[in-house]
């Protein structure tokens, strides 16, 4: 079953609340200056990868299951592809160039303009797969345990779109794009872990299951609060005035929570009348990922990579914001598929 406009809106809007103690405790000066990195740390090592770990260990193995898999990993890479190019053309137009007799300062205006739509194309095109799109799938389906599988499987198509695609339009040198680090990662080893779970699940005795699955629960469980927390400490350093200064952050929030979906969506459409098979689960879970906010992993970027710094952080937060309604909204197409 779905859940409807209200049930969504409630349990977005309930996640996002979240947010509020990392915020109180930052404008408190309540927390170290790398308290940030300390939470991610746990939460891209430990909690995330266990969410993966306990959809596989919830869902006993179908033949059908990994056929879906297979298609929601497809779609994933196909529609993150998609949706870059898209950014990438629009930003390119907007992007000043300065002609070789320019002066100085217009050269540098010039820079500072293609260095922003870099940023603008990366924040774009980049959902939050991962910190967001587990625990609302999880809040949204709780009866599904399926939806975190298939989530996990996106993930994998959105590591590898953004570790090639992201990483070059960030640098502009193909050398920096770096597939063996979309491959090699927290959640993609959680798949590698999960999947034997799920293969073998039944098979393991219930003495021994229980306590474990127990245990990946607790630490699954802290996803959703610990992400939520991060989100709040990142607004409290931001000032609510530049938040809402830059029309090209409101371009980014268009393009990733309206263009974005709405591109999955009618593509997903043609797909199910071509293929009235495909199940309906595999093509929600696709398309509510698809309307996920602008990734964190783009603000690592900024920084590994000396990109847009705050572009990124206004684009991640506004972006996250924003989400708590237009998630609901897109919710109400599913019953098209």
């Amino acid at each position: 079953m779905q859940p409807d406009f209200l049930t969504t809106l409630i349990n977005v809007g309930m996640m996002t609340a979240l947010a509020i103690p990392g915020f109180l405790l930052k404008k408190k000066n309540m927390l170290p200056e790398k308290a940030v990195a300390a939470l991610v740390a746990v939460l891209v090592f430990v909690s995330q990868p266990f969410i993966t770990i306990s959809g596989f260990m919830e869902k006993k193995y179908e033949p059908a299951l990994l056929a879906n898999m297979g298609i929601a990993l497809l779609f994933s890479l196909l529609f993150h592809v998609i949706v870059y190019f898209v950014a990438k053309a629009v930003f390119f137009t907007l992007t000043k160039r300065a002609d070789g007799d320019a002066d100085d300062e217009t050269k540098e205006k010039a820079r500072v303009d293609a260095w922003q739509n870099k940023a603008c194309t990366v924040a774009s095109f980049m959902g939050n797969a991962g910190f967001m799109g587990l625990p609302v799938m999880k809040a949204l389906f709780p009866a599904n345990p399926e939806m975190l599988i298939y989530t996990a499987v996106i993930n994998i198509g959105f590591n590898i779109a953004s570790w090639t695609l992201g990483v070059y339009t960030i640098t502009g040198n193909k050398k920096d794009m770096g597939l063996k680090r979309a491959l090699c990662n927290p959640p993609t080893l959680a798949l590698v872990v999960g999947l034997p779970l799920f293969f073998f699940n039944e098979y393991i005795p219930l003495e021994v299951f229980t306590p474990v699955s127990t245990a990946v629960n607790y630490l699954a469980d802290m996803t959703l609060p610990l992400s939520m927390i991060i989100l709040g400490i990142r607004f409290a350093d931001l000032k609510i005035k530049e938040l809402f200064s830059s029309a090209k952050v409101y371009l980014v929030c268009f393009l990733k929570l309206i263009v974005s979906p709405l591109i999955c969506f009618a593509l997903m459409f043609v797909a199910c009348l071509i293929f009235p098979a495909l199940d309906a689960y595999v093509i929600i879970a696709v398309f509510v990922i698809m309307a996920m906010p602008t990734a964190a992993l783009t603000l690592s970027f900024a920084e590994m990579y000396d990109g847009d710094r705050l572009t990124v952080v206004k684009s991640t937060v506004l972006s996250t914001f924003l989400s708590i309604v237009t998630i609901p909204l897109l919710m109400l197409l599913t019953v098209f598929l």
